[in-house]
């Protein structure tokens, strides 16, 4: 495709006009049809020069950021009214570092004459014509309330924290000019919002592409090391572009969970346990850098309902964090309490900066890998006078420690705290969780399961020390089994994987 443009046209333009000219032809005469939006080619559904959705949902090294890149930058330069436009995507790193400052990002693309203003700290670039692109990040819905935009370009959508409250938030705002557009860019993943946003819609266009279609432009090496991917569910999602139920012949079923109603109060628990799986290296501490393992933590309630004991998770949370942050964490995490008391009122845990220590019950045991970083981990907790557990699977693999745990979830006895904003879905932090323990069927079958070993070391620790019973005890029987099994230090060995 080219622009068709004659001599007396082409001598009237600015030097400007031209730069823009021939960098938006050498974008035309290189893209495949795919990477071109609704009002340029079809895609097999007709054109639509009134288009306001265009998904693309390819696989990994399509050019998918490219494209997204590439529709933003020439939609910001030659609007009119010059109108803000919105980048959103996973985390700031993800703006700062792939949309607007990778290979093929915004400010790679363009020709820097046109740059007026870059603004590193608050991701926004402003062009000479006065037209304004914004970067927000998918973990931080918040942000967009206020702002208003007339293009946004929505980069791994498969991957926002927040997809539902992000997505909602961004609608919201894009509501200026005559014909407000959004492009979304992904690798597909099964999740709700993915699902929502391919159903049929007037002016909405998805296109899907593989990996493949792009080999021209990659490694050789790079094809060489897929290899061992193809024909795998894993593959077909990352390459091939197709949408897998991903928990389907996962050894958790996520139909076992159960929901605490948001509008009833927590129960008094009798137990928290803190389980933390540990990972550190030189590359977790680079939050750019995300194929290295994070550290996960859960923590764990063991409560008394409908005759028996049952487990709910508080809290959760994954991170590429250096020793001294993660150290600093747990110490202030340890103090968090969870549940209710006797004659004090109710807590529900909290997610962030905001959390604060309350009534209710604090972690009784800090449960913590007893291998490579965590035991660095538990010997300066240890020094602080912070007692921890060691976990020591021994020879059994994730798999055995998942099988070991899951009949307590066949059963129904775990249970999320319920979404106060979304009724029947659990809290927006339980998604990762859950989807890493329902999706994994062994190893590699995931990209990261830290929090399947997270799950299963605190719920094997709970059924070790006979705290999942079928039988009411009364309160001095509960309280000598508490003493009994209060946390101790014990030498390393291998309690776990008999």
């Amino acid at each position: 495709m080219s622009l068709q443009l004659d001599r007396n046209t082409l001598s009237r333009l600015s030097e400007r006009d031209l730069k823009l000219l021939l960098w938006r032809q050498k974008w035309l005469n290189t893209a495949r049809p795919k990477q071109l939006p609704p009002d340029i080619t079809d895609h097999g559904n007709g054109i639509d020069p009134e288009w306001t959705e265009w998904g693309l949902l390819a696989g990994r090294g399509f050019g998918k950021s490219l494209t997204g890149a590439q529709w933003l930058a020439h939609a910001a330069i030659t609007d009119p009214e010059a109108l803000p436009s919105y980048v959103i995507a996973p985390t700031l790193n993800d703006v700062r570092y792939t949309c607007f400052e990778g290979a093929t990002g915004i400010l790679t693309l363009i020709p820097k004459e046109i740059v007026k203003d870059y603004n590193r700290t608050n991701l926004i670039i402003t062009l000479d014509n006065g037209a304004v692109i914004r970067g927000f990040s998918a973990e931080e819905p918040e942000r967009l309330r206020g702002p208003q935009a007339s293009r946004a370009w929505c980069d791994e959508l498969a991957a926002w924290s927040v997809a539902d409250e992000t997505w909602s938030m961004m609608m919201f705002g894009l509501r200026l000019g005559k014909n407000p557009k959004v492009v979304w860019t992904t690798t597909p993943k099964p999740k709700d919002i993915v699902r929502t946003l391919i159903k049929p819609k007037a002016h909405r266009h998805i296109t899907s592409g593989s990996t493949y279609e792009n080999k021209a432009n990659l490694a050789n090496s790079f094809f060489d090391q897929l290899a061992q991917y193809e024909g795998t569910q894993l593959g077909r999602q990352e390459l091939l572009a197709e949408i897998i139920d991903a928990e389907e012949g996962g050894i958790i079923n996520r139909s076992w969970l159960q929901l605490w109603p948001s509008d009833k109060p927590f129960p008094k628990f009798d137990w928290i346990v803190m389980s933390l799986d540990t990972a550190m290296t030189a590359a977790s501490v680079d939050k750019k850098t995300h194929n290295a393992d994070p550290t996960a933590c859960q923590v764990w309630g063991v409560f008394w309902h409908e005759d028996r004991t049952q487990l709910m998770m508080l809290d959760c949370w994954q991170d590429h964090l250096g020793f001294p942050d993660l150290l600093a964490r747990v110490k202030k995490e340890r103090l968090v309490a969870y549940g209710d008391e006797e004659n004090a009122p109710i807590m529900k845990p909290l997610i962030g900066p905001a959390r604060m220590a309350g009534s209710g019950r604090k972690p009784d045991i800090i449960l913590i890998e007893d291998k490579g970083s965590g035991i660095s981990l538990r010997q300066s907790l240890e020094r602080e006078g912070i007692e921890t557990y060691p976990y020591n699977p021994g020879n059994a693999d994730k798999l055995s420690r998942l099988h070991m745990v899951s009949h307590i979830f066949a059963q129904k006895r775990v249970w999320l705290p319920e979404s106060q904003k979304h009724p029947k879905k659990p809290r927006t932090w339980c998604d990762q969780a859950v989807t890493q323990w329902c999706s994994f069927r062994g190893e590699r079958s995931i990209a990261h399961d830290d929090h399947v070993d997270a799950m299963s070391q605190a719920v094997r620790l709970c059924l070790d020390k006979q705290l999942l019973t079928e039988i009411k005890k009364s309160k001095p029987e509960r309280e000598r089994e508490d003493n009994e099994r209060a946390p101790r230090y014990t030498p390393r060995g291998n309690p776990y994987a008999q």
